[in-house]
């Protein structure tokens, strides 16, 4: 049975067209994505976010836990702080890209993915310790994100504290909103300054609707899933299933940077030989130099040879443009090097670019 979050009452009556979307009812865009898209580079967008996944690490052994399954280094971590990393086979696949906040020392607060939820539930517990204790907190939780440049004057005059203000990149803080613990986290999808704020179900609807009214000024708009994925497709931000899964290695991915930890953690013989010495495959960033709109498993072809797939593409609302991300056999191509990009038969030419396309200065 589809699923719905406790704002789809708030997107019906802001007219949402609706999709289905990882078992879950989620409006895909309000009026439409590039201006949505236009409104979160410039002004502000408010999300609906509550199909994520959050799970509570805690007791003694919780850091020990992490320490073992994630290949990112844990110490970096301080409490109100957070960071992205993944937890990884065996084999340096991926079994989920996650975002991991550190409340205290015998407690993390993890934030997955909606279609990888119970995937991820039984990788956990199949691998947990006796001192350690894990909770689903996902289906009492409600997830808005609000970002953009106008994001944080918006956001201090709806949370009465003054540590809003004042918030770091990546920073979190646990705070009183209408008699209700919520989390304020300085953080996001999409390549813009931003927020993500974590409340009980039954405070959602008036979070929502005292952000957008506090926007009004501002012009800030409800954006649904279609700018969400245009959004994180200008920063180049991985999307699971896409850039990172079972099959495809941080490294490979491009997020080389996230394997850093000196423990012995699930994957580490992989991953450490990828980082040293090179995997076979490596993710590129391209634009199109002809007409088309890139999608996924689109074949990338240089010199007449295959010589690997798109991932994710679509047309840039920023840059006009057609750009995406792929997966291609390494040292086959470089920055600045033209290609051919397969869309429905056709070979449009493109070429490679720096990662990412779009990069937030702030």
């Amino acid at each position: 049975m589809i699923q719905k979050t406790a704002l789809h009452g708030e997107h019906m009556a802001l007219k949402g067209r609706m999709v289905d979307f990882a078992g879950w009812e989620l409006p895909v865009m309000y009026s439409s994505i590039i201006e949505e898209h236009t409104a979160t580079r410039t002004r502000a967008g408010l999300f609906d976010v509550s199909h994520m996944g959050e799970v509570i690490v805690k007791g003694p052994g919780a850091e020990g836990f992490l320490r073992r399954l994630i290949p990112t280094r844990l110490s970096k971590l301080a409490p109100g702080t957070s960071m992205y990393s993944c937890l990884c086979r065996d084999d340096g696949g991926v079994v989920d890209d996650i975002f991991i906040f550190m409340v205290s020392v015998t407690e993390y607060y993890i934030v997955v993915n909606a279609a990888t939820l119970d995937k991820d539930l039984g990788w956990m517990r199949s691998h947990v310790t006796g001192d350690t204790e894990i909770i689903d907190v996902s289906s009492d939780t409600s997830k808005i994100d609000l970002q953009g440049p106008a994001s944080g004057d918006i956001l201090k005059k709806v949370v009465e504290d003054e540590r809003a203000g004042g918030m770091g990149r990546f920073q979190f803080f646990y705070t009183d909103y209408k008699g209700v613990r919520m989390m304020v986290s300085r953080t996001g999808y999409t390549g813009e300054n931003g927020y993500e704020l974590f409340v009980p179900n039954d405070t959602a609807v008036p979070l929502w609707r005292d952000i957008l009214s506090a926007g009004e000024v501002a012009g800030i708009m409800p954006v649904g899933l279609g700018a969400r994925d245009t959004l994180r497709l200008e920063a180049a931000y991985s999307l699971y299933g896409h850039e990172l899964s079972d099959t495809i290695t941080p490294v490979e991915a491009g997020l080389g940077w996230l394997v850093t930890s000196a423990d012995d953690y699930i994957g580490r013989g992989v991953l450490a030989r990828q980082k040293e010495n090179g995997a076979p495959r490596g993710l590129i960033c391209f634009e199109l130099e002809g007409r088309g709109v890139p999608r996924e498993h689109c074949k990338v072809i240089k010199d007449g040879v295959v010589i690997g797939i798109s991932t994710s593409g679509g047309f840039s609302p920023t840059f006009k443009k057609g750009i995406g991300m792929a997966l291609v056999k390494a040292g086959s191509v470089g920055i600045g090097d033209g290609f051919a990009l397969e869309i429905r038969g056709n070979p449009v030419p493109a070429r490679v670019v720096k990662r990412p396309f779009y990069a937030f200065n702030g």
